[in-house]
């Protein structure tokens, strides 16, 4: 069955992959609804008309044809999240919902410039369609065993992942005037490697790269669901998968399906697709290599890194020779770096922050960085800093606020910015560098989104401007005059980078297909075209002589140069343009072709919602079993995120009793609040020479407070809490007259977790701390405590994909009764014992030893092996304390980072121990131990 049985086993949830916020909005929020037959929006105050317009797409699309002849529409469950400043979306199983993610990417090369949330309503909507297609056969029967989540895992047990975000790429780029399948970075992704002639594996397109850039799963999935549609025609997709979502052919179903309906096998239908396009770009008469200089005589700037993936963007000149840019990679955390020559000098690591642009003047640079609201998840910020590349200083310009794309002006006293409030009414700010205080608002009814502002004088900027049906175009912008003028003509090819010298603005612009480099003079409107290159030229930055930009490769975003030759340039002729480009044609004749561009805004009415609707909303079940307990669950989460409810069944195979109890925690209010409360039948135990029987009830209240303080250039969280717990036990049958051991406890906690960003190469931070506390008292009836702590320090090691790990903890209980369980992890290699005080402290150097990104049938890959050497030293104490014993141990460590069936990751081990001292659970126990590491839970609960 493919991975069937295994995926059984881990129950995972489909929309676990993201990054949902539990509690993530204060009790002030007030919500509305559009409730229909279709779907229930739910969204904030103010945002009436993008509800109206996402309910009226996606009623819209309700309205084609199903999917397949049995397709039964169910209801989705649609939050609009209003005040963070990602852009983003997902739906998902366990809950059924979708949540969309309003601000806008300011980026049009990467995501396109239709309205965002028309994009959102049209590929997360597909994801919808997909999850009811797909509720057929075996699929549907894992519904009725473990509820949503068992729906979620016979999906993918059966539909790879490419297929899912391939599909609703590809409904983008149909639906509407662009998607993403009309972006020429979102095809030059694979379009780089062939040139390159990287041809790789199968299974490394599949599962990725820790070593070499290989495109997502959107980019594959785009290009085989595209392929499928041209070659086998528009319903292929449809019937493969609903006969592999039915499991028609039980091993394997996906790729059976392909195969019963295309003839070819599995490996030959993606040979064939993937042959198709490469044959088309590398058989191209101007796409034939990178680096071809063709007739722009491209230079670059320094030598090309070919080990691991690095990227240079936003490059800016410095004096007469130097230049400041933005680094990163799959080795190096976001960095301003400095170069002159082939001399690179660190100038500061950015602060974290969700937009990597940012804008430099005469020795200043003014960027964005993160920053989140310190309780409620689902509000963040996006603040403009100002540093100074002399001195080394940094300046919080705004403070809780949403701006992006900043530029500065020649003198340094402004600072231009797109601000993009929870209400949607984006606007072009200018604000004073010295009080922070905004000078100039603008904003042009026609404009749904202003991008990438750069000053051209202190009262004019020029910037990219988005419109309602995806089109775009250059425009110059008077604050003063409060006016606007068009500086090319409006298309529906993305344009953007702009830069301006001598009266041309040089930008980045798929006029032709690709993102090349154009130049507009600002008094005529004459269009020039520069480069013509196999891929993309971005971030341009002029100077008297020379162009300086970011060109895409496979080796990531290089440093390149171009001599500016006015009168070597060609006059671009709008009218051969080809905005839009697919790397396979659209069906014109598709009744969904442009669809987006005939959809009404309806009428719908608009009803309040209320943060306590639907609190108790389960959605899946399953059993689960840990030696020695069996346990049957039922779990519950509302739509907003605020409850989460678990109802559960327990049976001991030890003591052969039987439980029942819930637990629940909610996050509305400023600390979460929690409850659990089990209750065990017939207990039968001995004590002394009696037997005793009762019953058991455990009860728990408690609250935690989790709190994000992360600012600069770390991740910072606190969480601190207490749980009060309570046993009483009644005694049944013939103990009714013995006496009951009733008691109470506390159980107080801190946490404080500080690191900084890790990149895609990093086993741990490369610098960072995490500290824990716990005391534990009883309060009624009988006496006993425990105290525990814990830390590890996170420094680098001596090369940069090397990490020093050092922990250390102590715990200590009371010595006449051992109330509470263990928690100090013991020397490994030894057998754990429980003293009444100990000590441990520990010694790790981790470090890769090789990628090896092969593959086994489809099954297992390995991404990674790596290794650690340790040296532990555990020191347990006597009950007086008198007397103390070290545990001691030294060993290496080898551990594979795999993932499982192209879809789980997965890391296992091995580890040798010597016993440096006596095994005192096990006197004369051999000092040469070897054990299997495993992950803490395979099957999580």
């Amino acid at each position: 069955m493919k991975y069937f049985l295994f995926c059984i086993l881990f129950l995972v949830s489909f929309n676990s992959i993201y990054g949902q916020q539990f509690g993530g909005h204060p009790p002030s929020q007030k919500w509305k609804q559009i409730n229909t037959d279709t779907a229930r929006i739910i969204f904030p105050i103010l945002l009436d008309s993008q509800a109206r317009r996402v309910a009226s797409i996606i009623h819209s699309l309700a309205r084609q044809k199903p999917l397949n002849p049995g397709y039964r529409q169910h209801k989705i469950d649609i939050v609009l999240q209003h005040q963070t400043t990602v852009a983003n979306g997902y739906a998902g199983l366990g809950p059924f919902r979708s949540e969309f993610y309003l601000t806008p990417s300011a980026s049009s090369f990467e995501l396109g410039s239709i309205p965002w949330a028309d994009q959102l309503a049209v590929h997360e909507y597909r994801h919808v369609q997909q999850f009811n297609h797909f509720r057929n056969g075996l699929t549907q029967l894992m519904f009725y065993l473990f509820g949503e989540e068992g729906l979620a895992v016979g999906m993918h047990a059966a539909v790879p992942g490419w297929f899912y975000e391939g599909d609703a790429v590809y409904s983008e780029t149909l639906l509407s005037e662009q998607g993403r399948g009309r972006l020429p970075l979102f095809i030059n992704a694979y379009k780089s490697l062939w040139l390159a002639d990287k041809n790789y594996s199968w299974m490394k397109l599949r599962n990725g790269s820790l070593k070499d850039y290989i495109p997502s799963h959107y980019h594959l999935g785009y290009l085989l669901v595209a392929y499928g549609r041209e070659k086998y025609g528009n319903d292929f997709w449809e019937n493969v998968t609903r006969d592999a979502s039915a499991y028609k052919g039980l091993f394997y179903p996906f790729q059976q399906a392909v195969k019963r309906h295309t003839g070819v096998r599995y490996k030959k239908f993606i040979r064939n697709a993937l042959d198709t396009y490469k044959k088309d770009i590398t058989g191209s008469r101007v796409l034939t290599t990178i680096g071809n200089k063709m007739e722009t005589n491209i230079g670059a700037v320094s030598p090309l890194n070919n080990k691991v993936v690095t990227h240079y963007q936003f490059p800016y000149i410095i004096g007469k020779d130097s230049l400041v840019y933005l680094k990163t990679g799959y080795r190096q955390r976001p960095a301003f770096f400095i170069r002159t020559g082939n001399h690179e000098k660190l100038l500061r690591y950015r602060d974290i922050g969700q937009d990597e642009n940012f804008g430099y003047r005469n020795g200043k640079i003014v960027y964005t960085a993160y920053n989140p609201d310190i309780r409620w998840g689902w509000k963040d910020y996006s603040e403009i800093r100002l540093l100074d590349v002399i001195s080394g200083e940094q300046k919080n310009i705004t403070r809780q606020t949403k701006y992006f794309w900043p530029d500065i002006s020649e003198d340094g006293s402004r600072i231009v910015a797109i601000h993009l409030p929870a209400d949607g009414e984006n606007a072009l700010h200018i604000l004073d560098t010295k009080s922070s205080g905004l000078l100039y608002s603008f904003k042009h009814p026609g404009v749904i989104l202003f991008t990438d502002p750069k000053f051209l004088s202190d009262d004019e900027i020029v910037a990219g401007a988005r419109y309602k049906d995806g089109s775009m175009n250059l425009v110059r912008i008077n604050f003063v005059k409060n006016t606007l003028e068009n500086l090319t003509p409006i298309t529906f090819s993305v344009v953007g980078n702009p830069s301006i010298k001598n009266q041309n603005v040089y930008f980045t612009a798929s006029y032709s297909g690709n993102d090349d480099l154009y130049s507009v003079d600002l008094d005529s409107r004459k269009v020039f075209k520069i480069t013509s290159e196999a891929l993309g030229k971005y971030h341009v930055n002029a100077t008297d002589s020379l162009l300086y930009f970011s060109g895409f490769t496979t080796e990531g975003y290089q440093l390149q140069k171009l001599p500016v030759r006015p009168g070597g340039w060609k006059e671009f002729d709008f009218t051969a343009s080809i905005p839009g480009k697919t790397m396979l044609s659209i069906n014109v004749h598709d009744p969904l072709n442009h669809f987006l561009n005939e959809v009404n805004d309806q009428h719908f009415e608009v009803q309040p919602y209320s943060r306590s609707a639907r609190l108790l909303n389960f959605h899946s079940w399953r059993p689960y079993y840990e030696d020695p307990l069996f346990s049957f669950s039922i779990f519950g989460e509302n739509v907003l995120n605020t409850l989460q409810t678990e109802l559960y069944y327990q049976y001991n195979q030890n003591d052969k009793d039987h439980s029942v109890g819930f637990n629940t925690v909610y996050g509305g209010l400023f600390p979460y609040l929690s409850a659990g409360m089990q209750f065990t039948f017939n207990r039968l135990i001995q004590e002394g020479n009696n037997m005793r029987q009762f019953h058991q009830l455990d009860s728990r209240i408690g609250f935690n407070i989790p709190l994000n303080v992360t600012s600069g250039r770390s991740y910072k969280f606190f969480n601190a809490g207490s749980n009060f717990v309570l046993r009483n036990e009644f005694n049944t049958g013939f103990s009714k007259g013995m006496e009951a051991n009733d008691f109470s406890y506390f159980s107080h906690f801190i946490n404080w977790n500080q690191q900084v960003p890790q990149v895609r190469q990093h086993i741990f931070p490369r610098l960072g701390y995490a500290l824990t506390a716990q005391y534990r008292h009883a309060i009624t009836n009988i006496s006993g405590y425990q105290a525990f702590t814990n830390g590890f320090v996170y420094l680098p090691g001596f090369l940069r994909v090397h990490h020093l790990v050092l922990s250390g903890g102590f715990q200590q209980r009371d010595t006449l009764r051992q109330l509470f369980s263990n928690r100090l992890a013991y020397s490994r290699g030894y057998i754990e014992t429980y003293f009444s005080r100990m000590w441990r402290t520990s010694a790790n150097y981790h470090f890769p030893i090789v990628y090896p990104d092969k593959g086994i049938a489809s099954i297992l890959y390995f991404q990674r092996v790596r290794g650690n050497v340790f040296f532990d030293i555990t020191k347990v104490y006597s009950r007086d304390k008198t007397l103390n014993v070290n545990n001691r141990s030294a060993g290496v460590e080898l551990f594979f980072d795999t993932k499982w069936w192209n879809e789980y990751p997965l890391t296992f081990g091995l580890r040798y121990s010597r016993l440096l001292d006596e095994d005192l659970a096990m006197p004369g126990r051999n000092p040469n131990q070897w054990e299997i590491i495993l992950p803490l839970s395979i099957i999580p609960k």
